[in-house]
């Protein structure tokens, strides 16, 4: 098959050889699991690594024969194909219907800011980060690639390239356009950016090294398709954005040759038309044209959550390494671990690396896995230009089976500990080839229901890990047949015998998914990133706080979005935090969208990132496709490739309805409609509007643009039709708090509808965990650009009112009120009965007022959500339009463990008495803390008055008043009741300003700022 790039770039891919493009020979390229389209399937019971299930849990399986959950339904549908698919813009977007700025003036680009770095920069031994790149449009050179190839080509008027990075990065870097995140500026960079080739390059000295090891060139991701070019010759290809490659250097070069590396990237072929959102235009299609081409950044088309990117992510995105090895060297590693005894007292860890001889001469390598202090090693024969596996298991290695491991958890479990394994391949006494990668010790179950060959529903517990490549269910589309309350699998072989599967004893949670992580049931608690970064900034440095937030948060999954954040700080940070990873594929919604036109260039995409993140133990489960399923011939695929290059995990095809509830939705709704009719079960996508802070808001455009809404508002994405359309919302607001008077008035507004609903949404999952709800991801937790819509911060790290009422509905013990009828529950997430707690519950009316105080002894059992009875006598309400209910609990010491506020009322209209609080003035205490490795800072908040104070926001201020982001409060947007205090905690990066001074304000609170004592002694921050 031939895949034909506009500009001319052909690269060919035989449909079968489903490996890396580069330009090494198959014969010895890197072992990988060939993954035939549409071929059998193995069926091969694998290795089974115990013939024991553990019983990690007391709710895990039952041990006598399987419980049949029910049937199919009578005559149930099979899931059916793809029948129609929408491309798109099909033509250009009517002017009347462009966005327009109130705005007269034209953005000037900012001062160009190139960020020029060192040829090469040593990360490893061995190992140097390729950079210096410069780059320029391939219209504006007419040098044959041979001449740009060449050490010392004329390069001086090129721009210097922001690599890892994109076209569009390197353009605004070095400041040819304005901020396209601000205001409508996107709309004035060119769509001919994705529609032309580009040309990289750079030169470096190759190092002084041993003469006799041999260089390559490893590129770790190119958007879409890349033709390598080094000293004058064409080594090979790259297609697809997520697939590296491998390319040896001429052999004849020496330590001090000059090396000229040059790199033309198209982009991808289908690139699809502009969508602009406005007021008229709405959100317009998700996405279009580029579904087709598979394996690439499909949302930068856009959607409705990110505008079109102008160059759709085209650029190298990630690094380019410098490698130098013996004639032997290391591919992916792989760790399994299994937990055989239900007290996870022992685990048994076998460690998989495939080693490749480069060589001519066949030789003998020894390889060697240093786990802590202990190093195993075994030696092994390569022929000429072959690979083998090397296994160290422990039914070999005894220091494999290790007794009282430190595990790693999921965040709020337990410590999400990473080991390190230093791999080496060594020959004739020296080291040829390094590996070193962190790895976590941990074992992951599945409960599904899956249809066995008599049609009868049974719940399973599923564990690959026990029977590694095993085909264990069969989701072939023949296979997946409706049933009551969803769709489910069929077993692919029967329970008894494989010790992967076991009978699960209690249906209740039929026909959704559970996970378990070391036997512990997992109370999945989340959100969907839909893309990392709208411009691909993806560095560790700029990563890392949306993951500090996240787990902050007590998020403990995330969802990999149509895979649209597959790169290796994603997965380090995501172990690293303790997040689950629900790690989708490259295709998009069934009966939308397109679906990939090459399927031997998808799948070796997907084999490659199969393979080089298997080892991360945040990686929970791979999704085929976003709401839908693969197409057959890729889905059978798929399938097979996460069995036999992974075989830890399990592979479910859709993301929603097969094994779990449907998505959305995803506009605002009424807080008790999360606990009654909304998203049952294991939910992937449930949204609601999410408005940013009002400085982050003022932020994001012009003035002029602010107030009233406009079409700045609509382009970041605060819709007027669709899926996400605000009119609920607003009609909400205005319902409850009175029209808006001002862009002031309707943040303050938005923020308390802000806090309520994200809190309710996780509320509504605790009613029932595990019971009828096992898991409930927001659509989103992290928004890719400046929005104004689906997020629980912004994209500058401010935590808007969102963050903090979803960070209050995650508690894993918490207490609530269940709606709509107001009964007081202790959800106990964690696997501890919570013995001899007290609730105590207090109602006051909006004066302050002293309505009612009691308080209740409970036992909390384990996993599970206990009720105490009602909180409010509903003749409260005639005696207070609105009830403030303040809920606390403790444990039998009287330690305190959770607490949480409402304001409740008989009917919407009822609320707007909260407009016309009398203001509350609250002393606020801020004081640094010393010998800390961080700022850190403690504020208490005294609300020593006789009113309520509703929703306390705290804000960090330098000495010129800015907010000092990001920050990481304990707590904010609290609400205190008379005579009550609160004490939470700010923490700030080293790198931050100091703050000398906490802003306060709120709903019925006095603005205020006080500056910032600094306690004695050394104290961090700058």
């Amino acid at each position: 098959m031939v895949h034909r790039l506009h500009g001319g770039l052909a690269i060919t891919l035989a449909l079968a050889a489903v490996s890396v493009v580069t330009g090494e020979e198959a014969a010895y390229a890197q072992p990988r699991v060939v993954a035939m389209i549409g071929g059998p399937a193995s069926d091969g019971a694998g290795i089974a690594a115990s013939n024991r299930v553990a019983n990690a849990a007391r709710h895990m399986t039952s041990s006598t024969p399987g419980v049949t959950n029910g049937a199919a339904e009578s005559g149930s549908q099979s899931w059916p194909v793809q029948t129609k698919q929408y491309p798109g813009q099909d033509r250009p977007q009517d002017p009347a219907t462009l966005p327009v700025s109130r705005d007269p003036s034209l953005p000037l680009p900012a001062t160009a800011r190139p960020r020029p770095s060192a040829p090469l920069t040593m990360m490893a031994s061995g190992r140097w980060k390729v950079g210096a790149w410069r780059f320029v449009a391939q219209s504006e050179t007419h040098a044959p690639p041979e001449e740009i190839s060449s050490p010392g080509f004329a390069d001086g008027d090129w721009l210097t390239a922001t690599v890892p990075g994109t076209v569009l990065t390197s353009y605004i870097d070095n400041g040819v356009f304005a901020d396209p995140a601000y205001g409508l500026n996107n709309l004035l960079i060119p769509e001919r950016l994705a529609r032309q080739d580009y040309w990289y390059r750079t030169e470096f000295t190759l190092p002084d090294n041993d003469a006799q090891r041999l260089s390559a060139l490893n590129f770790e991701g190119i958007n879409y398709a890349a033709e390598i070019w080094v000293n004058g010759k064409r080594l090979g290809t790259i297609v697809g954005a997520f697939i590296r490659g491998r390319f040896p250097l001429d052999e004849r070069l020496r330590p001090g040759a000059r090396v000229a590396v040059a790199i033309r990237v198209s982009p991808p072929p289908h690139p699809g038309l502009a969508q602009e959102e406005s007021l008229a235009a709405g959100p317009g299609q998700n996405g279009g044209a580029m579904a087709v081409d598979g394996p690439t950044f499909a949302a930068s088309e856009g959607w409705d959550w990110i505008p079109t990117v102008r160059d759709r992510e085209t650029g190298i995105w990630q690094d380019v390494v410098l490698e130098e090895t013996g004639a032997v060297r290391l591919g992916d590693p792989h760790v399994r671990s299994v937990l055989p005894k239900p007290d996870n007292r022992v685990a048994e860890l076998t460690i998989t690396v495939p080693v490749i001889n480069q060589g001519e001469t066949a030789v003998a390598a020894t390889v060697s896995a240093l786990l802590g202090r202990v190093t195993l090693a075994q030696t092994v024969k390569l022929a000429p230009r072959s690979s083998q596996m090397v296994t160290f298991a422990p039914s070999r290695f005894r220091a494999l089976r290790i007794v009282h491991p430190d595990l790693w958890w999921p965040n709020g479990y337990g410590k999400p500990t990473l080991h390190r394994l230093k791999l080496t391949a060594s020959t004739g006494g020296a080291a040829s080839d390094e590996r070193d990668v962190r790895y976590g010790i941990r074992e992951i179950s599945y409960e599904v229901s899956a249809l066995d060959s008599a049609k009868a529903l049974q719940r399973v517990a599923v564990i690959p890990d026990r029977s590694p490549g095993e085909r264990l269910l069969d989701v072939r589309h023949e296979m997946i047949r409706k049933v009551e309350g969803g769709w489910a699998v069929s077993l692919a072989r029967a329970i008894d015998g494989s010790p992967a599967l076991a009978p699960v004893s209690s249906p209740s949670l039929t026909p959704h998914l559970l996970i378990r992580v070391n036997g512990v049931p997992i109370a999945v608690r989340g959100g969907n990133w839909g893309m990392d970064d709208w411009l691909k900034r993806v560095s560790r440095d700029r990563m890392e706080p949306y993951f500090r937030l996240h787990q902050q948060a007590n998020v403990n999954t995330i969802r990999n979005w149509l895979g649209q954040s597959t790169e290796q700080v994603f997965y380090d940070l995501a172990d690293e935090y303790g997040l689950l990873v629900l790690n989708d594929f490259w295709i998009s919604t069934q009966d939308h969208n397109g679906e990939p036109a090459d399927n031997a260039l998808f799948m070796a995409n997907a084999s490659d990132t199969i393979g080089r993140f298997q080892y991360h133990p945040s990686i929970a489960l791979w999704i085929g496709r976003n709401e839908g399923v693969p197409p057959p011939m890729l889905n059978v695929a798929l399938d097979q490739a996460v069995r036999q290059i992974d075989g830890t995990r399990l592979y479910l095809p859709n993301s929603r309805l097969i094994e779990m509830a449907n998505s959305g939705p995803w506009n605002y709704q009424p807080p008790e409609s999360y606990f009654t009719r909304l998203a049952r079960g294991f939910s992937t996508e449930v949204g609601t509007p999410s408005f940013p802070t009002l400085e982050t808001f003022k932020a994001m455009m012009p003035s002029a643009d602010q107030w009233p809404i406009s079409d700045s508002w609509a382009y970041h994405d605060w819709h007027q039709a669709k899926a996400g359309d605000v009119k609920s919302f607003m009609k909400a607001l205005t319902e409850r708090f009175g029209a808006p008077a001002d862009l002031a008035d309707f943040e303050k507004k938005a923020q308390l509808l802000n806090y309520e609903s994200h809190r309710a949404i996780f509320e509504g999952m605790n009613d029932g965990l595990f019971v009828r709800n096992s898991g409930r991801l927001l659509w989103m937790t992290h928004p890719a650009w400046p929005s104004t819509l689906w997020q629980i911060y912004s994209h500058n790290y401010d935590t808007q009112a969102s963050y903090f009422g979803f960070k209050k509905g995650t508690e894993p013990v918490h207490v609530q009120l269940n709606l709509p009828g107001r009964e007081v529950a202790v959800v106990n997430s964690l696997a501890n009965t919570l013995a001899r707690a007290r609730v105590r519950i207090r109602n006051y009316r909006l004066d302050g007022a002293l309505l009612s105080d009691q308080s209740v002894r409970i036992d909390a059992a384990a996993l599970a959500t206990t009720a105490t009875g009602n909180a409010i006598d509903a003749t409260m309400f005639d005696r207070s339009p609105v009830v403030l209910t303040k809920l606390e609990l403790f444990d039998a010491r009287g330690a305190p463990l959770s607490e949480n506020v409402y304001w409740l009322a008989r009917d919407p209209s009822a609320y707007s008495a909260m407009t016309s609080m009398p203001p509350a003035k609250v002393t606020v205490r801020a004081r640094q803390t010393a010998d800390t490795p961080e700022t850190e800072i403690r504020v208490t908040v005294l609300n020593d008055t006789t009113l309520p104070a509703l929703m306390v926001r705290l804000s960090a201020l330098d000495a010129a008043g800015a907010r000092v982001l990001p920050a990481y409060w304990s707590d904010n947007y609290v609400s205190l009741l008379p005579g009550e205090t609160r004490t939470v905690t700010l923490q700030l990066p080293a790198s931050a300003a100091r703050p000398a001074s906490i802003r306060v304000d709120g709903w019925n609170v006095e603005n205020a700022s006080i500056p910032v004592a600094i306690a004695s002694g050394p104290t961090g921050g700058k």
